[in-house]
């Protein structure tokens, strides 16, 4: 059931990037369009890894996004799946503020070869800032919430709340 979750949610993906990309008009001024796509994946080393997320994002109002992410990692001892909902408000120039919610299973259920049916559960708060042109940095601070479902995130074995720092690039 939970793969036709996934291929749901890349279908929905694909059409939501087809509606959103318009015919660009020559002469005319870029137009800041109310929704937009990003996301990243890492090359193929090996028939079996990969990971990859993206996320569905849309201009609300001037200044404030809602975001909509999934992110799939998966590895020999490990595969993981979350969908993550986040909102995103300017505060100056070149800064935001950014909190949500997030859920991500446990796809292998510790190697019994079938999903979790509980999902580890987490807030997050942060700010994020564009340091360069195209060059954003973000820290977050995330707490678990609700039932402990047994797993920790990878790399994080045995470490509830953290606080996780990033760095994105745009192209």
């Amino acid at each position: 059931m939970c793969i036709y979750k996934n291929i749901a949610i890349a279908v929905l993906f694909f059409f939501l990037g087809q509606m959103s990309h318009g015919q660009a008009i020559q002469n005319s001024p870029p137009i800041e369009k109310p929704i937009y796509i990003e996301g990243f994946t890492y090359p193929k080393f090996d028939d079996f890894s990969h990971y990859a997320w993206s996320r569905l994002n849309f201009r609300m109002v001037e200044g404030t996004e809602l975001g909509l992410g999934v992110e799939h990692y998966r590895r020999y001892d490990a595969d993981r799946f979350m969908v993550a909902l986040r909102v995103k408000q300017q505060v100056f120039e070149k800064s935001y503020l950014l909190g949500g919610y997030q859920k991500e299973w446990d796809l292998y259920n510790k190697g019994q070869g079938r999903p979790n049916p509980m999902p580890r559960q987490e807030l997050f708060f942060g700010v994020e800032y564009e340091a360069r042109p195209n060059m954003l940095l973000e820290a977050q601070m995330v707490r678990p919430t609700g039932v402990d479902p047994g797993f920790y995130s990878i790399g994080l074995e045995g470490v509830d709340s953290h606080i996780r720092l990033g760095t994105k690039m745009r192209f």
